[in-house]
Order: structure tokens, then C-alpha cells, then sequence
């Protein structure tokens, strides 16, 4: 699996490539420091499944960079991560083709889960971000939307939805990309138990999968901190 990491800071890369190894030892690290040499990298060697992108370069804009890859490179996942964040940047990351945004504060706790999330498809956002601001997508993003979910955009709650309480916690852990075993051990639960609560949710988001539903979620602006 080869990876590339782009982020100016030796150590912030040799931290990557620790976490990384204890992820998986098939993993193939490969940096960068500039746009330059993400630009290089990506185009001489085939075969990168992901792209760890800093949001700031010193050579120029990693939001820039960001949306001009997902152009060029449109089965590429690109992760961006930075030290300092908030619902803005976040938001503008997604909405720009992101599959996903990390804090480096929190990369040992998260990277792992998130970076599985992400190669299975899905859409990660740090769960502060969900807590304290839901993320709004760009008008573009949401006149994508069809007639069924813009009626429920004024949504704030996931108990809006019509979830039990039980749900409505499976529904928060679900949004922190938690598998259904974590969310078993944290509430107790049977796996097949989760299981039909998961499918309860995405139902009520009319969501066929995880990533439909976090990427749903955000968009109709719910409030995870609305549950119970």
C-alpha cells in the first residue's frame, strides 16, 4: 500500500511513518515537502492509494493544490491535515473534493480509524467539528441535492428524525467513524442489535451506506451534540 505523505515538517512525517507502520508493515510511505514534490512523487510513482495533504506548503496553497488534484487524480483520496482548523476550512476542504480532514493534534489517537474509513470509502470529519459547528456546504453542493432531502434541511436534531435514544447514541458513534464492534464494547450492545439500528439510521437519513450518511448528516447541518 503505498501512501504519500506531503507536509513540510520532517518530524510530522516521521511521525506518519511510525503511526503508519503500526497500521499495517505493508505500508509504503512516501513524502513530500512542497507542491513541487507532490507534483514529482505523484507523477513517478504509480500506484499511491492516498494522499496525506498539509494544508499549508511552503511553495503554495495545499487548499489550491487540493482542488486541482482532484481534477487531475479523481480516484485518489486525499486527506488534508493541519494544526489549526475550524468549521470553515474544514467545510471548504470537503466541498473541494477532500475525502476526509485530520488534525495533527490528534493524528495518533484517529489516524488509523479515519485513514480506514477513507480507503473504504467513506468521508471522515473530525467529531468536534460535528459537535461544536456543522460543516455547510457550498450552494453548488446543496442544489445537487434532490427534492426529498431538501426537505430536510431544517433538520438540527438527529431525535428530529424520529430516533429512539438507543439509536440516537449509535448515531453519534457512528458519526466518529466507530465500527459496529467499537460501538458494541461502548454501549453494551449486541452486534446484531447495532446492526439494526444502523440500518434504522441510514433509513431516516435516506443513506444506503455509512459514508451516505456522514456526508448526509453534514449536509442537512445535524447537530450530533442534539442528542441525548
Amino acid at each position: 500500500m503505498k501512501i504519500l505523505a506531503a507536509d513540510d515538517h520532517a518530524l510530522i512525517r516521521e511521525g506518519l511513518r511510525a503511526i503508519l507502520k503500526g497500521f499495517s508493515e505493508e505500508v509504503d510511505l512516501l513524502e513530500a515537502w512542497d507542491g513541487a514534490s507532490v507534483e514529482k512523487q505523484l507523477a513517478t510513482n504509480s500506484g499511491i492509494e492516498l494522499l496525506l495533504l498539509d494544508v499549508h506548503l511552503p511553495d503554495c496553497d495545499g487548499m489550491v493544490l487540493l482542488s486541482s488534484l482532484v481534477i487531475r487524480y479523481p480516484t485518489l483520496p486525499i486527506v488534508m491535515i493541519s494544526a489549526e482548523y475550524d468549521s470553515d476550512i474544514v467545510s471548504s476542504a470537503i466541498n473541494r473534493g477532500a475525502a476526509g480532514f485530520l488534525p495533527k493534534t490528534s493524528l495518533n489517537q484517529i489516524l488509523v480509524s479515519a485513514l480506514q474509513l477513507v480507503l473504504s470509502g467513506g468521508i471522515y470529519i473530525p467529531p468536534e467539528i460535528l459537535r461544536k459547528t456543522p460543516i455547510s456546504p457550498q450552494p453548488s453542493v446543496m442544489q445537487q441535492q434532490s427534492t426529498a432531502r431538501k426537505d430536510f434541511v431544517s433538520v438540527t436534531t438527529p431525535d428530529s428524525l424520529g430516533l429512539t435514544e438507543r439509536q440516537i447514541e449509535v448515531f453519534k458513534r457512528l458519526m466518529e467513524a466507530k465500527s459496529n464492534k467499537q460501538i458494541c464494547r461502548e454501549l453494551d450492545l449486541a452486534e446484531a442489535t447495532v446492526k439494526v439500528h444502523v440500518r434504522a439510521i441510514l433509513r431516516a437519513l435516506g443513506a444506503n451506506s455509512r459514508t451516505e450518511a456522514v456526508v448526509a448528516a453534514t449536509r442537512l447541518n445535524l447537530l450530533v451534540d442534539g442528542a441525548k
